[in-house]
């Protein structure tokens, strides 16, 4: 399978030229690490150049060493371009991106990255880029494309069970280039065959799935999936629950990663088994029980929220109140919380919805092979789960708890949450970050460069007061602030005005510094 992916990936993957600025530096080392070197003048100068050193009373000195390999090694592969170095100056010119000058400064020997002046060009580059096509909208309103996709974080080697009402058309719409549905199973009529009853499950799954470039990518084109029918179409019993529990038992047992269950219950064809919204506390609906068992074993669950929003119920369908799952809320193209999308809180007072994406005006695959626009939560929890496979692609030691940390301190209403849209839309770069900085020291900053302003990205919920030092590339501080009680993220607009140029931020909380060069636009 992974064979098939990376040749099928060669076509993919077109390979567009994005212009990219590149300035010219210097860059200054530490002390030479190659002292030793002093007592063998041979090797680095010739008999001619002792001799004069000699008749003028000068002795060799460090200034005389050239620098190591291994520096000038390290420096060339993360700069577009190394050219000359001195050893006199112990520096090295080199031509790079602003991200590659960054990159930089995380080496121990570097001591001073300077512009030189004057010297500012243009070259091209290779990007790796998918067209998404249709579902280019929604997938950049959780800054999926630039976040994850861009860097080839696409769900792949993940496994994600689909937990549905049937599946119509997944077996006969060319909507993916991979065959990546590696098993199904029917808890309904029993067997394997789900392709039977609604095409939901369909449209749910191209959601994540669908791969055809230039047409629609879905959330998690790599990713490979499970198709589980649970739920029946035509009436509603609390079997269906059980039928829930089955199918997520069945997942766990062939090691899927994440559950996707477009699914939620409240009311039941016999009113004697429905349940009240004084229920909604994650322990008393049967399948809100099964819902936590499956979080307890790794599984990360998303649910969608329900399509109550406005109605009698207005609020979450179960499972949707379980704890330690994601519930996904729905919003429009503008990120309003749509009509439609169930509320939270729970009744014990846990933030429900923990997301929203689109879930109104959703591209999906249709039975027949079209695609069109589709309302509801249904369609909201996919995008986020196949987001979700392609974020744990990236960061492979995460734990499911982790990946939704992350979705959470990234999303839009983080510090603003309420019952409509929880925490916010999740940003999938602000995500990134948070799982791949340190959890010691580092404190991610975007963007960089930067315009008016930078959003820092705290690994924990240290509250510990942070020092903001920005420095100019003559050591003067040109801003600086005290920034009080902030946890995971938070943004910062400098009250001095800031001219263009190169920065080295310093950040320092408690016995902690930290030094990013930045660079301002």
């Amino acid at each position: 399978m992974k064979a098939l992916r990376t040749s099928i990936a060669c076509l993919l993957f077109l390979s567009t030229v994005h212009a990219q600025e590149v300035h010219s530096y210097s860059i200054y080392l530490t002390a030479k690490d190659n002292v030793e070197q002093l007592q063998k003048p041979h090797e680095f100068l010739s008999e001619r150049a002792l001799l004069r050193r000699e008749k003028q009373n000068i002795a060799v000195k460090l200034s005389d060493l050239p620098i190591s390999i291994d520096r000038l090694h390290a420096i060339d592969n993360i700069v577009t371009y190394k050219g000359p170095q001195s050893k006199w100056l112990n520096a090295v010119y080199v031509e790079a991106m602003a991200e590659e000058v960054v990159a930089l400064t995380e080496l121990s020997f570097v001591k001073e990255i300077v512009p030189v002046s004057g010297h500012t060009f243009t070259t091209t580059s290779i990007k790796y880029a998918i067209d998404h096509g249709f579902a280019t909208d929604q997938a950049n309103q959780i800054s999926l494309i630039e976040g994850l996709h861009d860097r080839e974080c696409l769900g792949t080697d993940k496994l994600i069970a689909v937990l549905d009402a049937g599946f119509v058309g997944a077996n006969t719409v060319d909507y993916s280039d991979y065959g990546q549905i590696i098993a199904t199973k029917n808890f309904v009529e029993g067997g394997s065959n789900v392709y039977q009853g609604s095409s939901h499950g369909f449209s749910v799954l191209s959601t994540m799935a669908a791969s055809k470039d230039g047409v629609f990518i879905g959330t998690a084109p790599f990713a490979d999936y499970v198709l589980i029918k649970t739920e029946k179409e035509l009436s509603e019993t609390p079997q269906e629950m059980y039928n829930w529990i089955a199918g997520a038992e069945y997942a766990d047992s062939i090691g899927a990663d994440i559950i996707n269950s477009s699914l939620g219950y409240s009311e039941f064809d016999d009113p004697n088994d429905n349940y009240t919204v004084n229920d909604l506390d994650g322990r008393t609906s049967i399948i809100s029980l099964g819902a936590v068992a499956a979080a307890r074993t790794g599984i990360l669950v998303v649910t969608s929220a329900g399509n109550a929003g406005g109605g009698a119920w207005d609020k979450l369908t179960m499972p949707a109140d379980a704890d330690s799952i994601l519930t996904v809320g729905s919003v429009n193209q503008f990120g309003i919380v749509s009509g439609f999308s169930s509320r939270g809180y729970t009744v014990d007072g846990r933030v429900k919805p923990n997301l929203c994406a689109r879930g109104e005006g959703a591209y999906v695959y249709r039975p027949d092979g079209t695609i069109t626009t589709a309302n509801g939560t249904s369609f909201s929890s996919p995008i986020i789960a196949g987001a979700a496979a392609s974020l744990w692609d990236c960061s492979p030691n995460a734990t499911a708890q982790d990946i939704i940390k992350a979705l959470e301190v990234s999303s839009s209403h983080y510090y603003t949450k309420n019952e409509r849209i929880g925490y916010g839309i999740p940003n999938m770069k602000f995500a990134r970050y948070y799982l791949s900085s340190n959890p010691e020291t580092e404190i991610a900053v975007y963007p960089n460069p930067f315009p008016d302003h930078l959003i820092f990205f705290l690994p924990d919920d240290n509250t510990t007061d942070i020092q903001l030092a920005l420095r100019d590339i003559y050591g003067r501080v040109v801003a600086s602030e005290i920034l009080s009680g902030r946890r995971y993220q938070f943004r910062w607009v400098p009250d001095e005005y800031i001219a263009a140029g190169t920065y080295f931020l310093q950040l320092t909380r408690g016995a902690k510094t930290q030094v990013t060069q930045v660079i301002k636009i």
